[in-house]
C-alpha cells in the first residue's frame, strides 16, 4: 500500500471525504463557557454561561471575570455551585463599569470544575462595545 507521502493528492482527496461525510449519531451537548456583553459606552452587563456537555457531573464549577485596565467587574450573580450534572449550565452576570485606560477593552472569563479528579478550565475573551 503506496504511503501519503509518496501520494499526497489522493491522501488529501480521502480525507476532505471522510470530513465531509462525517455525521455525529447523536446532538451533542454544549460544553465550555461563552460570553455574552449588551450595553455600551462606561457601563456593559457581561453575561457567561459554562455548560457541562459531559457525561459526568461536575462539582465545585466556578466562574470568573477579569476586564482590561481601568474597568470595575461586580457580579450580579452567585459565581459558583455545588455541582453541574450533565446537561447543566452555569450562568452568571456582571456589570462592568469606568473607563477603560487605552483603545484596547476586553474582557475574559475564566471558568474552572472538577471532572473525574481532574480540574478542567475553560476561556473566553471578547472585547466590550
Amino acid at each position: 500500500m503506496p504511503r501519503p507521502a509518496v501520494r499526497p493528492a489522493e491522501a488529501d482527496a480521502l480525507v476532505r471525504l471522510m470530513r465531509a461525510s462525517w455525521t455525529d449519531a447523536y446532538e451533542r451537548s454544549p460544553f465550555g463557557v461563552t460570553l455574552h456583553v449588551a450595553g455600551g459606552g462606561g457601563e456593559f452587563t457581561v453575561t457567561a454561561t459554562l455548560a457541562n456537555g459531559s457525561a459526568r457531573p461536575w462539582t465545585a464549577p466556578r466562574l470568573a471575570l477579569a476586564a482590561s485596565h481601568g474597568r470595575r467587574v461586580r457580579a450580579l450573580d452567585a459565581v459558583t455551585t455545588d455541582r453541574l450534572t450533565t446537561g447543566e449550565r452555569l450562568t452568571v452576570r456582571w456589570a462592568v463599569t469606568g473607563a477603560a485606560g487605552g483603545s484596547d477593552t476586553w474582557v475574559t472569563c475564566r471558568a474552572t470544575a472538577n471532572h473525574a479528579g481532574a480540574t478542567v478550565t475553560y476561556t473566553a475573551r471578547t472585547a466590550l462595545g
